[in-house]
């Protein structure tokens, strides 16, 4: 089993129109009349070939799995318990979330919506201690999850942690300066740090405690 750590080789990958034409769900046309739209109003090719009603979702994420040589996760309509905390501005920028869990293998299902990232699963390998495996997930399936999250941690009064974030460019030594001084404050007693590619992520623990720093990259 492959886990996130092990990058498939470089392959050229096909756009995904000419992929969903491929696998006989799209016609030529079909894909004219999304990428005229696209030009006009931006916004990703999937979504526009949804919003037309040429394909559904499903269609769309089973063949950007097969593409990648991913399974498809179907989530559940309840929320899904994890145990397992990721930042949630890594999970909105990469359109990624965690989808399930396994105690006994310490393997942690990673679900995207667009493309596999194998450089924030290192990380969240390198933070959490969990090996990860990715699959794919709806466009649905990643918001309907997020919101059913949020909403729980709201309801249940319990803040697992905390994100601070720190947009402007940060110095390595700044950086360290930022952490070292957090770390006394709040007497952590385990850090951990990972990067992916827009922020360098750290984590600080004491106890069940813990506050992720995201510094944007340079």
């Amino acid at each position: 089993m492959k886990t996130g750590t092990e990058q498939a080789a470089h392959v050229s990958r096909m756009p995904l129109g000419l992929n969903l034409i491929n696998h006989g769900v799209l016609t030529i046309e079909q894909l004219k009349k999304a990428t005229d739209e696209q030009k006009e109003s931006g916004g990703e090719i999937g979504e526009v070939l949804v919003r037309q009603g040429s394909v559904s979702e499903k269609q769309v994420t089973a063949v950007r799995a097969t593409e990648w040589g991913c399974p498809v996760f179907t989530v559940p309509k309840h929320a899904i318990q994890i145990g397992i905390n990721l930042p949630s501005t890594l999970m909105r920028i990469y359109f990624m979330i965690p989808v399930h869990y396994v105690v006994r293998t310490n393997l942690l299902l990673v679900g995207f919506v667009h493309n596999v990232e194998y450089g924030l699963l290192y990380a969240i390998e390198q933070v959490t201690g969990c090996e990860t495996k990715p699959c794919f997930v709806t466009p649905s399936d990643f918001q309907t999850q997020m919101q059913q999250q949020q909403k729980e941690l709201e309801q249940s009064g319990f803040t697992p942690g905390r994100e601070l974030k720190f947009e402007n460019i940060q110095t390595a030594a700044e950086i360290a300066h930022t952490l070292c001084t957090s770390g006394v404050e709040t007497e952590a007693e385990e850090a951990f740090i990972g990067k992916c590619k827009e922020y360098i992520w750290a984590r600080l623990k004491s106890g069940p405690q813990a506050i992720d720093f995201l510094f944007r990259a340079g």
